[in-house]
């Protein structure tokens, strides 16, 4: 894949970590309310820290088309 389309995958991701990271979404997380013993606002933070990972991970390691003019 090359460099640019990546570059601007990783801006988009960027862009949608940020607003996903505002005042009005993580307060929508935070109650009192648990889940499993665990905070929500905890859960939420940390799935939404785990996506991100695993999105930039498989957008970095996502190779591109091979060019074979030979075959």
């Amino acid at each position: 894949m090359p460099d640019r389309i990546k570059r601007q995958q990783f801006a988009s991701i960027s862009v949608i970590l940020l607003l996903v990271f505002v005042f009005p979404l993580i307060s929508i997380a935070n109650k009192a309310s648990m889940i499993a013993g665990i905070p929500v606002l905890f859960l939420y933070l940390f799935g939404v820290w785990l996506g991100a990972i695993g999105l930039l991970w498989i957008t970095a390691e996502r190779k591109g088309p091979k060019n074979n003019p030979g075959t």
